[in-house]
């Protein structure tokens, strides 16, 4: 019979044994944390295409109001400038005050400094 030397509590084929079943725990681990970083990945990319999507929408929806708002400071400025102009003036102090357009226009001169 041939003999057997005895395992000590240290020996090498202990330590082989426990590295091995070690490799698969560490491999699971790395792959779970691997997956984890591709779906955190994953959602960050949906994430950010939907916010661009609804961002874009708000541009869009404010630029028509924007243009709307611009018509209406245009038609708003068109009457402002119609209602303070001289011939609408000038017709309403005849009509309404009964004023007459003047006959003799004098003019004052100013002296230069």
């Amino acid at each position: 019979m041939g003999m057997r030397k005895p395992k000590s509590r240290w020996s090498m084929e202990m330590s082989r044994d426990a590295s091995r079943d070690a490799l698969p725990m560490a491999g699971l681990v790395l792959g779970i944390l691997l997956a984890a970083a591709i779906a955190g990945l994953s959602f960050l990319y949906l994430w950010q295409g939907n916010r661009i999507q609804a961002l874009t929408a708000n541009l869009e929806e404010s630029r028509e109001m924007l243009e709307v708002e611009q018509g209406i400071n245009r038609i708003l400025s068109v009457r402002i400038d119609e209602a303070f102009s001289l011939e609408r003036v000038a017709r309403i102090a005849r009509d309404q005050l009964g004023m007459s357009e003047p006959t003799i226009v004098r003019y004052v001169p100013i002296p230069a400094k």
